[in-house]
């Protein structure tokens, strides 16, 4: 269950970037006990460097990952008589009203699998934060994006933080049984039961934790389901309105709000696409 959530948490993450830059850490060059309200990610281009993360203490290496949750003191300076150049981004992850590296656990420091493809993956970043064009910034998003994929997948393991209340865990049960429930006609009530909540607690409390309503959230994991297997398996698609509780009326209306194409179009327009590749 705590596979769902952390997938769900990822996936509804909200990026922000405040500052994307190139930077050369010279020996005099430090950072002390700061604390800040945005994410750092650091990509190595040399060794040299000392940093402190809460109780932590990393000396990260040329071709690595640093993530520094925001929220966290920390302090960043050259080893005595060392420089180093680095790529650098300050942001925001949020998924719902909270900041996504404060709810994981993962390695603070990670190699990267292409280092080489790394440092151009980041200094492209760099480039389109700088630009003014039009879809610069979304750009940017997307390579950003690229980056903390890379630093949870070579991560491994990354779990969700406990907190008291035993938050995560509720969470996970509840989306655990959306997606086992898809055909049934769930209730609120029903949900805020599994989380031990009064219903209007329970909404405010889902939306904080997955930035949607329980409905909507189940509507949209109801729409993924649906999309998978119209590209995926030759099911009718009233077999599908079935398979997600929904009259076909109801399935081929929602279905294109959240698309933008009908059931067969999107059907065959994949398909099409799948073909080209």
């Amino acid at each position: 269950m705590q596979n769902v959530a952390l997938s769900n948490y990822i996936a509804n993450m909200q990026l922000h970037i405040s500052e994307a830059a190139f930077f050369h850490c010279t020996a005099s060059w430090y950072h002390m006990d700061v604390l800040s309200d945005f994410n750092r990610l650091y990509y190595m281009l040399g060794d040299g460097g000392h940093i402190r993360i809460g109780e932590e203490e990393i000396y990260p290496k040329r071709g690595q990952l640093v993530v520094m949750p925001a929220g966290t003191m920390l302090s960043v300076r050259t080893m005595e008589g060392r420089e180093f150049p680095k790529y650098f981004c300050h942001f925001n992850a949020r998924s719902g009203e909270q900041e996504l590296f404060q709810l994981l656990e993962t390695p603070s420091c990670v190699d990267t699998a292409d280092p080489e493809a790394a440092a151009r993956t980041f200094g492209e970043l760099v480039r389109h934060y700088h630009s003014g064009d039009l879809t610069s910034m979304l750009r940017a998003k997307l390579l950003l994006q690229e980056l903390l994929c890379q630093f949870l997948e070579r991560g491994g393991n990354a779990r969700l933080r406990q907190p008291a209340g035993g938050s995560v865990d509720k969470v996970s049960r509840v989306l655990a049984y959306i997606d086992h429930h898809l055909a049934d006609n769930v209730t609120l009530e029903q949900l805020a039961e599994l989380a031990h909540f009064h219903p209007n607690y329970f909404i405010r409390f889902f939306k904080s934790a997955t930035g949607r309503s329980p409905m909507q959230y189940m509507n949209q994991r109801r729409m993924e389901k649906a999309k998978a297997w119209m590209v995926s398996t030759d099911i009718s698609i009233s077999e599908a309105a079935e398979r997600v509780g929904s009259s076909l009326y109801q399935f081929s209306k929602m279905f294109k709000q959240y698309t933008g194409s009908s059931p067969s179009e999107y059907r065959k327009t994949m398909r099409m696409q799948k073909g080209r590749q």
